[in-house]
């Protein structure tokens, strides 16, 4: 009898001692760290929302740089008591998204990259989301735009002299500097020692120049002829900034009119021909050209610096502990 009240004690105790370091466990990472006016912010929270933002765990940041992590920490959970906030204001407005709101927003995410269904998921995949993980993200983006949009955008207002004057004070952000477009053909000599090999390439340019003069295609002949590496794309090197071009092609450049192409040229490898396809004279662009461009810049900064005072003046309204 006393031997089989030792092993249920035994027994007893066993269990206990089993059971208590996961208790503890559970109790430390479902912990209360902040609150936020009737809602909570659990340890747990905080971990996963470091781990999707910095790539590491919690752990992993704090054995790295301490000091750091502490400010990364304390940063993250400044955001997720921000999302708090915003949430509530959501529910309190009375904001609605619905699964209608979620699909069309995800077509148009898929029409803008070009995606089938099939390669959305499998996007998604390769980044760790399922598709209603992504769902979940894209209807509280839905719901934050509109309600940004209300409390807001909606109460900005930019008028024409404000543009104008951006326009005239800040002029050296919209001036650009002389740009080219060249397409090139080039014919590459393996030594200019060699004599044969040099006539041979050079009779190859001449028969070129000569068919661009009755009127061939440049891009064409560059596809067929051009041994450079631009030749599948018709020899078209991009836009160059007038300046970066060396000296004598720049001198060569200057001369020709939007379409012409110079002489057949030596250069240290081989023979070239180059046609000048377009041209940007530079200088500071006309103020109906970029007046689109100065208003979304001007909204945006506006509508950053309304929505930071509106989410401080959110957050002194509410009940926020922080209890860690």
């Amino acid at each position: 009898m006393r031997t089989t009240k030792l092993i249920i004690l035994f027994t007893l105790l066993l269990i206990e001692f089993t059971l208590v370091p996961g208790q503890l466990l559970a109790e430390i990472i479902n912990r209360i760290v902040a609150r936020v006016n009737g809602d909570i912010i659990t340890l747990h929270d905080l971990n996963i929302s470091i781990k999707k933002l910095t790539g590491s765990s919690a752990r992993d940041l704090q054995l790295k740089n301490e000091k750091e992590f502490y400010e990364i920490r304390r940063a993250i959970l400044d955001n997720l008591i921000n999302e708090k906030i915003t949430e509530q204001e959501i529910i309190k407005l009375g904001i609605r998204v619905t699964a209608k709101d979620v699909e069309e927003a995800i077509e148009k995410v898929k029409k803008e990259n070009d995606f089938t269904q099939e390669e959305l998921i499998y996007s998604l995949k390769q980044k760790g989301v399922s598709l209603k993980e992504y769902k979940d993200t894209i209807k509280k983006e839905i719901e934050r735009f509109r309600l940004v949009n209300y409390e807001v955008k909606s109460k900005i207002v930019i008028t024409e002299e404000e543009i104008k004057k951006y326009y005239q004070t800040h002029s050296k952000e919209y001036t650009e500097v002389p740009k080219v477009r060249l397409e090139r053909i080039f014919l590459k000599v393996r030594s200019l020692n060699d004599k044969e090999e040099v006539a041979r390439v050079k009779s190859l340019g001449v028969e070129i120049l000569q068919r661009l003069k009755q009127g061939r295609d440049f891009s064409e002949m560059a596809k067929t002829h051009s041994q450079g590496p631009a030749a599948p794309e018709g020899g078209d090197l991009g836009w160059i900034k007038a300046s970066q071009l060396e000296p004598t092609l720049r001198k060569k450049i200057d001369k020709l009119s939007v379409g012409e192409h110079t002489d057949l040229d030596l250069v240290p490898s081989g023979f070239q021909i180059i046609k000048l396809a377009e041209e940007k004279k530079g200088g500071l662009k006309p103020f109906e050209e970029i007046r689109d461009a100065i208003y979304s810049k001007l909204f945006k900064e506006k509508v950053e610096k309304r929505y930071a005072t509106w989410l401080n003046n959110l957050r002194k309204e509410s009940f926020i502990k922080v209890t860690f």
